[in-house]
């Protein structure tokens, strides 16, 4: 009896320890995301606070569109969902500015917290993303149609002067911020395609394609998802009732 009461202890303590060990992993691992996002987030500060902000604030609101051929009564969240090969609640991990271009895009890491449509294997994996605006240089921001530089006439002597900016219609998310959007698989239309996106390390098996970025495209803030465009955010409940209506699901069926 007294044997049997030692082998009685004994698996206790192991299944104790055992216990105690997978929850330390486990607030381990929850950790180095934190902590790789806020090294990340201070390495892309550092990165725009030496960059020249060309954002212009106050004007925003009036700059940002709703896309021409956008119908709100067409709107719904199974068309949403049925849009894209995957539509995902993510959280931004990483933005690095790409090799500049005359169009300024930024490579995005994400993290998908829940598949709400598509392949649920995705759930819990990190992929790599394009999202517009960010980091460039003068020399790209500043270029006419016609191939000229005109940044002089900005105040940007040097064509290799750093400079920041956003899509008035799709704003950069925040690193650490979570986001709403649909997204398809990277096929590239040709060659250059190709070889222009894998320079910045993005390619067919781990790049996915932000869809209709300007309209379906929600940032969490404040502890709410919105719309990420500020053109329906202004005086638009009632006008894209369909679309904010997405919104409202959203806030009410998904939490952080």
């Amino acid at each position: 009896m007294r044997k049997f009461l030692w082998i009685v202890l004994v698996l206790s303590i192991f299944l104790l320890v055992g216990c105690s060990s997978k929850n330390n992993q486990t607030k381990q691992q929850a950790q180095k995301p934190e902590r790789t996002i806020q090294k990340n987030q201070k390495a892309w500060q550092k990165k725009k606070s030496a960059a020249v902000n060309v954002n212009q604030k106050d004007l925003t609101p009036f700059v940002a569109t709703v896309p021409t051929g956008y119908h709100d009564e067409d709107m719904s969240l199974s068309r949403f969902k049925n849009g894209s090969q995957l539509v995902v609640q993510a959280q931004v991990v990483n933005l690095q500015a790409d090799k500049p271009t005359l169009v300024t895009k930024t490579k995005a890491t994400i993290y998908i917290k829940k598949v709400l449509a598509g392949n649920k294997n995705y759930q819990g994996k990190t992929i790599k993303t394009e999202l517009s605006g960010g980091l460039t240089t003068a020399k790209f921001k500043y270029t006419s149609l016609e191939g000229e530089y005109i940044g002089k006439q900005f105040g940007f002597k040097n064509p290799q002067a750093k400079v920041y900016s956003d899509n008035p219609n799709s704003p950069l998310p925040k690193i650490g911020q979570t986001i709403i959007v649909g997204l398809n698989q990277f096929r590239p239309e040709n060659d250059h395609d190709l070889k222009q996106h894998q320079a910045n390390g993005l390619t067919t098996k781990n790049f996915y394609v932000v869809n209709n970025p300007d309209v379906t495209y929600w940032v969490e803030s404040n502890g709410k998802y919105q719309l990420n465009n500020p053109a329906f955010l202004k005086n638009s409940i009632k006008k894209y009732h369909k679309l904010n209506g997405l919104s409202k699901y959203f806030n009410q069926h998904l939490k952080d």
